[in-house]
């Protein structure tokens, strides 16, 4: 039921607060480098979350077929830098965020769930993992089919 009350929400990383004046400036600059379009309207509220360091920007969009289409364009974020997007950002804030990551807005169950499965993936024991409307998925080779995960449990018997 938590995870469904984030059904609209996903998470910015990457971008120095010194980079932009408001949090909906960036999330609209950002639907505009993927190229999906947006208006003010379509972003309900959008604020930083009180976390050490580069503070993460939390954006729950007005409907979820706006927030899909959203995060089904982050592959695109591997050409985008903090510095494509605020030109006018000072010099240590475009060389400091270099690259953007999106996240869905999981619980923190469900974060422990995907940090376990990355750490695996990293030791080579999975080839992928990826989150689609809060649910975890896995894949152990790139021939095999993607394996839904629900808890720890899960993840410990593949």
């Amino acid at each position: 039921m938590e995870q469904y009350t984030r059904k609209n929400s996903l998470e910015i990383h990457g971008v120095s607060e010194s980079a932009y004046s408001t949090t909906e400036e960036v999330v609209l600059k950002l639907a505009e480098a993927l190229e999906v379009p947006i208006t003010p309207q379509d972003v309900e509220i959008s604020h930083k979350l009180k976390r050490k360091g580069n503070k993460p920007i939390i954006v729950k969009f007005a409907n979820h077929k706006i927030k899909s289409n959203i995060y089904k364009s982050r592959a695109k974020l591997k050409n985008i830098q903090v510095s494509n997007l605020f030109p006018s950002a000072t010099a240590a804030t475009r060389v400091a965020g270099d690259r953007i990551f999106l996240f869905e807005n999981l619980t923190s169950y469900r974060k422990k769930i995907v940090n376990r499965a990355n750490e695996m993936r990293r030791d080579g024991l999975l080839l992928s993992v990826w989150t689609l409307d809060g649910k975890i998925y896995v894949k152990t080779s790139p021939e095999g089919r993607p394996i839904k995960i629900n808890d720890l449990e899960d993840l410990e018997n593949l």
